[in-house]
């Protein structure tokens, strides 16, 4: 067998071809092991290619998962409104008996809105009264976990009322104080406030929570309500929940029309990802392309005496494209692990960030195994693609020509 250690005359290998798996990795390690500056510059490469590739994919994977969890915690999946030309649902509770009936749901709840105006003391500001059941809006919305101060819960009794923390800034009110709500033209009514909410993303400033008995006294439109939000345990139901609530003459929307900004949000994101990432191997790669271009040049002589030896073109190709997929396994996996250390770190650090709502949030990063895998060796391949012509172009030469250089 030959060795990287060993050089054989053409006497000593009369039967070459019989040992060809031996002698192709034998050269390939020969090559890899003594041309050093090459081997570091072509691994170099690919690692910090992989590297870049997995920190940018690791922050752009964390970013679809909030987004995603923003769907699954604290949206309604399906949202039911009035139908064309009313301006509340008459018979609501029918309507939930309905609800309830189709499959995948988990919760329902009903709100009733209305326009007025909150005034404490010389500040007024225009509100949207919400009345809703405390627990039904939490198991749709997880408010409870926004609750600055008092208790969302505590709107079920009295005249009570949960303000967001910055309506509750601009009319200088805080916890256990009176304001006056009223609509223009009628007598205003005393509102405690009972709780301090900092709304989650994308709430409207203006809103304010109180029970569907407060709320309906500013209506006056007896026992109605002007929404039935819908929570599904797969949030992929919710097109099909819609078009059913449809077909019984409801107007039901899926998360997907009302939020259509977040379905394109995803798409564009994974599409940039994965772009940018395969730009960036690709350039890397053909770094190592070049480096076997080089080889085949300085080797020429070398291919020469192999094939003399009995060695195929065939052999030849696959000494070169074996030597481009060691590089690329090799600097992918070294990739892999500076990445890892890379976004382990970031993870590690907590960096707040201002989230579309003015809010902080911590910057997302998640480390998929899946991704890794897919980069090491969608980097290995790329290698592979780069070093073709190169290992063509070896398998093309003439053996005569090739050894006299």
């Amino acid at each position: 067998m030959i060795t990287h250690d060993k050089t054989y005359s053409l006497a000593e290998v009369p039967n070459l071809p019989n040992i060809i798996p031996d002698f192709e990795l034998s050269v390939v390690m020969r090559h890899i092991a003594y041309r050093k500056r090459g081997t570091f510059l072509s691994v170099a490469a690919i690692a910090l290619a992989v590297a870049i590739s997995l920190i940018y994919v690791s922050m752009q994977d964390g970013l679809q998962g909030m987004l995603f969890d923003i769907i699954v915690e604290d949206l309604p999946h399906v949202t039911v409104s009035p139908r064309e030309g009313d301006d509340y649902i008459y018979l609501y509770k029918s309507l939930i008996d309905r609800i309830w009936s189709l499959p995948g749901v988990v919760a329902v709840s009903p709100s009733l809105g209305a326009q007025v105006t909150f005034a404490y003391k010389d500040n007024v500001e225009s509100v949207n009264l919400m009345g809703a059941d405390p627990a039904d809006v939490d198991k749709i919305y997880h408010i409870g976990d926004y609750v600055l101060q008092g208790d969302i819960y505590s709107i079920q009794n009295g005249k009570k009322v949960v303000l967001g923390e910055k309506l509750a800034d601009r009319l200088k009110v805080k916890l256990g104080q009176t304001i006056f709500a009223g609509i223009p033209g009628e007598e205003s009514r005393s509102l405690v406030v009972s709780g301090i909410l900092k709304l989650p993303m994308g709430w409207p400033e203006d809103i304010a929570f109180v029970s569907h008995s407060t709320v309906r006294e500013f209506t006056d439109e007896g026992d109605v309500v002007s929404s039935v939000n819908v929570k599904l345990d797969d949030v992929y139901l919710a097109d099909g929940v819609a078009a059913n609530l449809q077909e019984q003459g409801y107007k039901a929307e899926s998360w997907q029309t009302l939020y259509p900004e977040i379905l394109e949000t995803l798409a564009i994101e994974t599409f940039q990802n994965r772009l940018i990432m395969l730009l960036i191997l690709i350039i890397a790669s053909f770094g190592i392309g070049s480096v076997m271009y080089m080889l085949v040049n300085e080797k020429t002589s070398e291919i020469g005496m192999f094939m003399a030896m009995g060695a195929s073109g065939k052999n030849i190709r696959n000494i070169f494209l074996m030597e481009s997929a060691i590089l690329g396994l090799m600097g992918g996996l070294l990739g892999c692990i500076l990445g890892l250390a890379f976004a382990l770190y970031l993870q590690s650090l907590d960096i707040r960030m201002e989230g579309m709502g003015g809010e902080e949030m911590t910057l997302p990063v998640v480390i998929n195994a899946g991704s890794f895998l897919a980069i090491v060796l969608l980097a290995a391949a790329l290698s592979v693609i780069a070093g073709m012509y190169p290992a063509w172009k070896a398998s093309r030469l003439d053996p005569a020509l090739a050894i006299n250089g």
